[in-house]
């Protein structure tokens, strides 16, 4: 149903990613920023865990070969059939539409969601390419996709207002942790070192991990390494450089570098649309703290997609750093 004309920079399927084969050494994968993701999928109205397109800063041109609906998410200049129309909402495309996402004003990267979601093999539950472990591979011109059938009829049009989406145009972000588990490997000095510096992702940072320069962090007597331990998505190594190294969706699971802290979950999106030379701080937060703080932005996520269901009605909405706070109320 769809045909890659033109594909400028990385361009995968993503999904919701792979559960339950870490202890088989396959990583996770999935929306490097979820929290943009589920709301191009809300906006189709699909759930938010289906497959889609992310690209990296720069999005494809592309033809549909049948009439689809269709969202792009992102501070993005889009054009239908030459036409500029607005992201963030969905629109109804034709035969023979051309569609042409340009490159991101801000943020890393950007998704495009079709309703019905794009069909393709289910590699160990999950569409998401891990080019690395020949699961999946990055798309190029001339691919050509299909969607999935549904009835499109009342999909297009949803729209998702400015002051609900998420904003990634700052250079310097500050994400939550949770400190731990390596910290003997760590002196205090080197643990508050991390905690009251600011760090630059450099250019070497991918879908596997976000390398940053800044200060020296000391490690303790023990030294950087450790018999190999588990890894997760925002687990936050420490080499023998002193620079930290964040895991991102794409980390191996075992590692073999002392961690001093963890990224917790709601912030991950945060860091991943942080494009090199932004300035990342750290605070420091509980596990409990951490939870709750997940739960907020369940609880957003599921609002808005009421909103876009036309189930709620939006009176006002604050940014508080990274939380997303909806106040609403049933119409």
């Amino acid at each position: 149903m769809i045909e890659l004309l033109s594909v400028p920079s990385l361009l995968t399927v993503q999904d919701a990613g792979r559960t339950g084969y870490r202890k088989l050494g396959v990583p996770v994968s999935g929306f490097m920023d979820d929290f943009s993701a589920r709301i191009a999928n809300y906006l189709v109205g699909n759930p938010g865990d289906f497959p889609l397109l992310e690209f990296l800063l720069t999005g494809p041109k592309l033809r549909f070969n049948a009439s689809a609906v269709f969202a792009v998410v992102g501070d993005v200049e889009v054009k239908l059939d030459g036409t500029p129309i607005e992201p963030w909402m969905s629109h109804w495309a034709k035969r023979g539409d051309i569609l042409e996402v340009g490159t991101l004003r801000s943020g890393l990267y950007g998704y495009i969601a079709f309703a019905g979601g794009i069909k393709c093999e289910r590699l160990l539950g999950s569409c998401s390419a891990y080019p690395r472990a020949g699961l999946g591979r990055p798309l190029k011109t001339s691919d050509r996709l299909s969607v999935g059938h549904v009835i499109l009829t009342g999909k297009e049009g949803r729209f998702l207002p400015r002051k609900l989406r998420p904003d990634y145009s700052s250079n310097k972000v500050e994400v939550r942790v949770v400190l731990g588990p390596d910290l003997d490997h760590f002196t205090q000095d080197g643990i508050e070192t991390f905690l009251s510096s600011t760090y630059t992702v450099t250019p070497e940072s991918d879908r596997m991990g976000y390398r940053l320069e800044g200060p020296v962090i000391e490690h303790s007597e023990k030294g950087p390494d450790i018999v190999t331990g588990p890894l997760i998505p925002g687990s936050v190594q420490v080499p023998g450089s002193g620079r930290p190294i964040v895991m991102m969706k794409d980390a191996q699971t075992t590692g073999g570098y002392a961690k001093i802290a963890t990224v917790i979950t709601a912030d991950l999106p945060v860091l991943a649309q942080s494009r090199p030379g932004t300035e990342v701080s750290f605070r420091r937060v509980t596990p409990q703290e951490a939870r709750e703080i997940l739960k907020r932005r369940e609880k957003t996520l599921e609002a808005i997609r009421e909103f876009l269901d036309g189930k709620l009605r939006a009176y006002s909405v604050r940014a508080l750093g990274k939380d997303f706070i909806l106040f609403a109320g049933k119409i």
